[in-house]
């Protein structure tokens, strides 16, 4: 078997073409024909003029792919689909099972729509009552404030000036919600670029110590090693085989960087689940699993089992999650109302005091 890839594509900068319609319904459809015996050009032509919009544009580019011997992974990729994705259907094309792969990113893809729908309902109330206070607040900072002022200033007191300053710093509490938001965004995006400047290895460290980040990061990367290795040893392929693949795509630097030292450590007689604890970049209780599925003889099929049981809890973690925001933004919102409260009722005390 030729285990040296052609993975030149993977390099290149695809063509732009227009959005992509409901890709996981795209996916969903293209797994059924497949199943039933069309073949990838001919269910391809059937769903393009159902999911894009200048369909001869991709027709023609598409057609191109097709003349130059492109597999289906590349094609995939010229439609615009994430790497993620593609890493799992290019495996699956060197083990047969791309309907599989197929169906299993559909559900994937309508989990992860149904999760951002879910955030958008739970954002939307928060984010209209929260523009609303902002509104509020300016109104108070135009007119009654400014009113305020003068009127307590005819009064000389050091009393007066001090609860003004008070008031007009309960005023800007959104301003300052606000400012703290765009900058931790800012200095967020801006860490990101330069750590995904850096080599695959430093990427790892600095992911794998960064609080909260790392937790996430440990159980994506357990999740998606465990079901492509899975599927590939299911497949009949041998551990060596496999690693070899997973290390030779470029889709996914992380997964090849870790399949290329498992790989050194297997040749050198450590079994799958030494090479993993000797890593300690997997989730808790990765090795034990791999070393139950060894003992047992059915390790390709116990390591999909074990991607399942992380998908779940990926899926619990972010219902849990959710449930968090909405409080968390109510909670934010009535500290600019009691903001709002004490702004208004100081000068307001001010003034009954003054008459």
């Amino acid at each position: 078997m030729q285990l040296r890839l052609n993975l030149h594509w993977f390099s290149k900068k695809s063509e732009t073409l227009p959005k992509m319609k409901d890709k996981a319904s795209f996916l969903k459809k293209m797994s059924v024909l497949l199943g039933e015996g069309y073949i990838f050009r001919d269910s391809l032509s059937m769903l393009l003029p159902h999911h894009v919009e200048e369909l001869s544009e991709v027709e023609s580019m598409v057609e191109e792919k097709f003349r130059n011997g492109s597999n289906m992974s590349e094609i995939l990729q010229l439609l615009g689909f994430q790497k993620s994705y593609l890493m799992t259907i290019h495996v699956a094309e060197q083990q047969g099972r791309v309907v599989r792969a197929l169906d299993s990113i559909a559900s994937q893809m309508i989990t992860k729509e149904e999760t951002q729908k879910r955030l958008q309902k739970l954002l939307v109330y928060p984010a209209i009552l929260f523009v609303f206070l902002v509104l509020l607040f300016l109104g108070f900072r135009t007119y009654f404030l400014p009113n305020m002022t003068s009127m307590m200033l005819s009064r000389e007191g050091d009393a007066s000036i001090f609860k003004l300053t008070l008031s007009s710093f309960f005023l800007h509490i959104p301003d300052a919600l606000i400012i703290s938001a765009c900058v931790s965004i800012f200095l967020a995006f801006i860490a990101w670029k330069k750590i995904s400047k850096k080599e695959i290895g430093h990427q790892m460290i600095v992911y794998l110590k960064t609080p909260i980040i790392c937790r996430w990061f440990r159980l994506q990367l357990t999740r998606q090693f465990a079901y492509e290795l899975g599927g590939l040893l299911e497949s009949g392929l041998s551990m060596q085989e496999s690693l070899v693949i997973l290390q030779q795509q470029d889709l996914q630097p992380f997964m090849s960087r870790i399949a290329g030292e498992i790989r050194e450590r297997v040749i050198f007689g450590d079994s799958l689940s030494t090479a993993v604890n000797h890593m300690k970049i997997f989730q808790k209780g990765f090795n034990s699993h791999i070393l139950h599925g060894e003992e047992g003889g059915n390790l390709g099929r116990e390591l999909q089992i074990y991607s399942d049981f992380l998908t779940d809890k990926t899926e619990t973690n972010m219902t849990r999650v959710l449930a968090i925001i909405q409080p968390l933004l109510f909670c934010i919102i009535a500290v600019c109302i009691l903001g709002a409260y004490l702004a208004i009722l100081l000068p307001m005390y001010e003034m009954m005091e003054m008459v």
